[in-house]
């Protein structure tokens, strides 16, 4: 079907910035200057537009006690870091936001505690964060407030504190429960000690708990996909990502593979077999398809910050290495004192909130198409009743948005690039003009 997978929204995100020539054409506003800044800090001082658009924020913790062999992200070990003076440092850029009416003049939907491992942070730091929040910045009665974290830095003790804070959602890295695959992705304990902690946790906190699963790391058995499909199962988890394992240059595993340590053979068809195995698994035990990398039993998981953040909503960013979005207008904060904003770009918004649509599996071409123009919305259209034909999409009731197959699933973020693509050629020179005309 295509001569590779796109295995994550990063992966469509990073083709978009291509087909608009972002890459190569971003234009940087400065860096902490009048004119950069600056421009983030006369919005700030202005009131929100109004009620009704959607609302988060990202608190961003670079550190963990343990680096996963597979990742490249924005992290260091925990070892040597000053947890008490990074603390200072969200609880002071917290309150830095809450002085500002943008920020003040309408509450938040959902806060993202992301990283790194959150957790790292002690029962105490984290309260002091949480506490700064509450009294700083307006948080709506029901605001998701989620925490990434693994098990190790997870006590129910901690849990507890957390959850007495108004944290509402955990989202767990379990990766994998076989015990071989854990010591290959770096992941501290064995899967039956995992699989009792979750057990205890489960029974524990009244939040939403979503697990994140990899699968198709090297030497996994399809066997090994359904332990983990069965386990997420019976806990039971609120819901459940699954990721293709994604080989980063420069991370431990990659390394490994590169310099024949590790021998990884996978390819589309290995990688569909383990994609379909675990899909089918989590869906014939009532689970429902949420996101392309995403399962849920129904009504139970918001998923409130992805959503604002697939809306090109506001995201403040709190944090190093936190990246955000503030009145249309990307934000980066690196370290301490030093942030960077991007150029405001409406053709890349306005694409990108039809790729976050995609991600949802859901094929409504009036939606799809609704901001395009003519020529657009007849390449998207004829896209999409080609994927119907190729039996990628399914109709499900009349009149209803079709969505994807299995295998419609397993390539979504490939079909969802072909389809932007298919409608970036189509837009009119008007409209692509017309577009450029606002940066």
């Amino acid at each position: 079907m295509f001569p590779e997978r796109y295995r994550s929204h990063h992966d469509g995100e990073r083709c978009l910035d291509t087909l608009l020539g972002r890459s190569r054409g971003k234009q940087l506003l400065g860096l902490l200057t009048a004119g950069g800044w600056g421009a983030v800090e006369a919005k700030l001082r202005e009131s929100p537009p109004g009620e009704g658009s959607p609302r988060g924020i990202y608190i961003h913790v670079p550190h963990c006690d343990r680096i996963c062999s597979f990742c490249n992200l924005n992290r260091s070990e925990r070892k040597g870091a000053d947890l008490d003076a990074y603390t200072a440092y969200l609880v002071g850029e917290i309150e830095m936001y809450g002085r500002q009416p943008y920020v003040r003049g309408q509450p938040f939907d959902a806060v993202y505690f992301g990283g790194g491992t959150p957790t790292v942070l002690s029962a105490e730091q984290f309260s002091l964060v949480l506490k700064a929040l509450r009294d700083n910045i307006p948080l709506r009665d029901d605001c998701e407030i989620s925490v990434e974290s693994t098990l190790h830095n997870l006590s129910l003790e901690k849990a507890a504190v957390l959850e007495r804070g108004g944290v509402n959602r955990f989202s767990i890295g379990i990766q994998t429960f076989s015990d071989r695959g854990r010591e290959t992705l770096g992941r501290t304990g064995d899967g039956t000690k995992a699989l009792d902690q979750l057990r205890a946790f489960r029974a524990a906190f009244g939040g939403i708990l979503c697990l994140d699963i990899i699968y198709s790391y090297p030497g996994e058995k399809p066997e090994e996909v359904s332990f983990d499909a069965e386990c997420c199962a019976v806990l039971p988890a609120d819901s459940v990502s699954f990721y293709s394992l994604m080989i980063y240059p420069g991370s431990k595993l990659g390394k490994a593979i590169e310099s024949g340590a590790v021998t990884f053979n996978r390819n589309i068809e290995s990688d569909r077999e383990r994609h379909h195995i675990f899909y089918r698994e989590l869906r014939r035990r009532g689970f429902d398809l949420l996101e392309l990398s995403k399962l849920a039993r129904p009504g139970r998981d918001r998923y409130r910050y992805i959503r604002v953040r697939y809306d090109n909503g506001d995201i403040i960013p709190i944090g190093a290495g936190a990246g955000g979005n503030i009145a249309g207008i990307p934000v980066y904060s690196m370290a301490p004192g030093k942030r960077f904003v991007s150029s405001p770009n409406p053709r890349y918004e306005k694409y990108h909130k039809i790729l976050g649509y995609l991600q949802f599996g859901l094929y409504d071409p009036e939606r799809i198409t609704g901001e395009l123009d003519e020529g657009a919305k007849k390449a998207v259209k004829e896209r999409i009743r080609y994927y119907h034909d190729q039996g990628l999409l399914e109709e499900t009731a009349p009149g209803a948005p079709l969505v994807l197959s299995a295998d419609g699933v397993f390539w979504g973020n490939n079909i969802a690039v072909d389809i932007l693509s298919a409608a970036i050629r189509a837009e009119g020179p008007a409209a692509a003009k017309h577009q450029r005309e606002k940066l």
